[in-house]
């Protein structure tokens, strides 16, 4: 269950950092590539706005996907039989 659990987390960590990170990038690179206009929105007046909408849910996925790696390796390593030192003997 802890396999799946870690799996899941990645999966749907991957999917909001990447479609987050996908957006703020365009909205920041469109706002610095735009000229600059009275109402603010070309020149760069829009990264700000951008990071701070896009940037924190990006932050949250990256943090779903390092608490599913760590959630998968604990799985992994609960799963594993204990190594008894007299096989080895």
């Amino acid at each position: 269950m802890g396999q799946f659990i870690g799996v899941m987390l990645i999966a749907f960590g991957a999917l909001i950092a990447g479609l987050c990170g996908l957006c703020t990038l365009v909205v920041a690179g469109v706002s610095l590539t735009a000229p600059h206009d009275p109402q603010g929105y070309g020149g760069g007046g829009m990264v700000a706005v951008a990071l701070l909408l896009g940037g924190l849910p990006t932050l949250f996925g990256a943090a779903m996907i390092w608490a599913g790696i760590i959630v998968l390796r604990n799985a992994r390593r609960a799963a594993q039989p204990p190594v008894r030192p007299e096989t080895f003997e």
